[in-house]
């Protein structure tokens, strides 16, 4: 991550904390992906050719449609103002980091051998809440290869629940005997 796109985020988190800080997120994610939906409009926005008025009425037509907050869309035009819209994916990827860290929130991947349902999402959430200190939100995938189990990666720790790493475990200590 870019050292200019953490100073975005930084910026647009202070003015936005606490009262608007999530929903300034999902707006920023809104118009990200309206811009890899409409590449158009984001070569128009982009290209600095065009002139500013133009690139700031298609901003404002978007952002009116959208519903985006005065403080979006300012925080936007200073990026298409000064060509670094292209930015803008790293910019919510470190926006939403530090909006964890002020809110006392980790990221856990949670990698299982088969589906987790709601009460075993929820009681692995709390056990990884009791472990880190911290309110943990989770992101789940599905690895047939673990056999059971599951693998919790929560920042650079690895929390290896599956048999995979047991029986691999069980294999080391065979061959030492």
């Amino acid at each position: 991550m870019s050292v200019a796109a953490n100073r975005y985020a930084r910026a647009l988190l202070d003015v936005l904390y606490p009262q608007n800080a999530e929903a300034g997120l999902q707006q920023l994610q809104s118009f990200s992906v309206l811009l890899k939906d409409q590449p158009t409009a984001r070569r128009l926005l982009e290209n600095p050719t065009f002139s500013t008025e133009r690139r700031r009425r298609l901003l404002k037509e978007i952002s009116d449609a959208s519903g985006f907050d005065r403080r979006i869309a300012n925080f936007i035009d200073i990026l298409i103002d000064r060509n670094r819209l292209q930015l803008l994916v790293e910019i919510i990827v470190a926006y939403q980091m530090l909006l964890d860290e002020r809110l006392g929130v980790v990221r856990a991947q949670v990698t299982s051998a088969r589906p987790l349902d709601g009460l075993q999402q929820r009681e692995l959430a709390a056990k990884l809440e009791q472990v880190t200190g911290k309110q943990v939100r989770m992101e789940v995938a599905i690895d047939p290869s673990l056999i059971g189990g599951v693998i919790a990666k929560v920042g650079s720790t690895i929390y290896d629940g599956s048999v995979r790493n047991q029986l691999s475990a069980f294999k080391s200590r065979l061959i030492e005997d």
